[in-house]
């Protein structure tokens, strides 16, 4: 009877979340600069991706955790060849276990449409010292995902990919290929829904990506000497959530490198977690004042922006105030002398 009850209340707790699937991603749902996000990899199981429209289940708890992808974001400052994106404001660091020596840093912009992908600078180790370096760079810049963004809205958006690809051997130049890709890509929201993993159970929204792109290939010869075109199509499914912004990536792109790629945890690097010292804000949403109980001593506190800005700082006091805050997701660092904690609040 007990089990019949249980299945019954799943039953019940389903139904409710389905009637609500349907959400809309926002700027107080991307991540910040300090935020450390994990995301397991399986690239052996069979995904099927379902069907468009609303209230879809994907249960995709079968999936298995083989590898891991941790991505860092960062400021761009002293990041390798930051200077050659200027119009970008913060960076990715992908840290994956590769071979060292090894760095995969991606330059983003957060502007006021959502996160622009402005390029790439990539070390690989392949084996010994043999080695490869990535350099891209986007014009126009594209969009991840324009913000804010629900079910059944479209964006057609134009770009090119420039990439400058150098393989080594003990430092000394083999081989250089340039590609230029002009890319046609369409994001939809065609779904929306409850998509479950091995980590948890998030209302979702599913963007489709199709991409359409034409790549004329170069090889050095005293110059870039024309070599081919080919044209190439890709898809990747998406799966967004609030507060924690992409919680899975599904590629179906025959002959590249495929796989799922979920939600595993979210951090704040070089921080105590506020949950570990017992740290409570209240009332969050905040409108005029943020108030602060803590056991720990600290000394000062900093409020941190989407795009890592430091707008507010001062000595730490219990009542900070909020209200010259434009609406919206913030950090709030608490600094003591032994370390800090981050806290993520929302300005009404």
């Amino acid at each position: 009877m007990k089990k019949t009850l249980h299945i019954l209340f799943g039953i019940l707790i389903l139904s409710a979340l389905r009637t609500e699937a349907q959400i809309t991603i926002t700027h107080n749902d991307l991540p910040t600069i300090g935020t450390q996000i994990i995301r397991a990899v399986d690239n052996v199981t069979q995904v099927d991706p379902g069907n468009p429209g609303l209230n879809q289940v994907w249960d995709f708890t079968n999936l298995i955790p083989l590898t891991h992808d941790t991505t860092l974001y960062l400021p761009v400052q002293g990041l390798p060849n930051y200077q050659a994106y200027p119009d970008a404001n913060a960076a990715i660091s992908h840290r994956n276990g590769n071979m060292m020596p090894y760095y995969d840093y991606e330059y983003i912009q957060y502007d006021d449409d959502g996160i622009r992908y402005v390029g790439d600078e990539d070390f690989l180790t392949i084996f010994g010292t043999f080695t490869m370096s990535v350099h891209i760079s986007c014009n126009p810049a594209p969009l991840s995902l324009p913000l804010p963004f629900t079910y059944g809205q479209t964006l057609n958006q134009s770009t090119t990919y420039d990439w400058l690809l150098a393989s080594h051997s003990d430092g000394a130049l083999l081989d250089s290929i340039r590609q230029i890709s002009h890319m046609d890509i369409t994001l939809h929201g065609d779904a929306s829904g409850i998509m479950s993993t091995p980590f948890g159970t998030f209302q979702a929204l599913r963007v489709k990506e199709d991409i359409i792109s034409l790549d004329s290939i170069y090889n050095w010869e005293n110059g870039w000497v024309f070599d081919r075109v080919e044209t190439n199509t890709y898809t990747v499914y998406r799966w967004y959530a609030n507060d924690y912004y992409e919680v899975g990536e599904l590629n179906l792109n025959p002959g590249k490198a495929n796989g799922f790629s979920f939600f595993r945890s979210e951090t704040i690097v070089n921080t105590n977690h506020a949950e570990k010292t017992m740290d409570r804000i209240f009332p969050n949403p905040a409108t005029d004042m943020l108030s602060v109980e803590s056991a720990v001593d600290y000394v000062s506190f900093e409020i941190i922006d989407p795009e890592g800005r430091i707008i507010d700082r001062g000595p730490f006091v219990p009542a900070i105030s909020t209200a010259d805050l434009t609406p919206g997701f913030y950090l709030l660092r608490l600094k003591s002398d032994h370390g800090s904690s981050c806290i993520k609040f929302i300005k009404q």
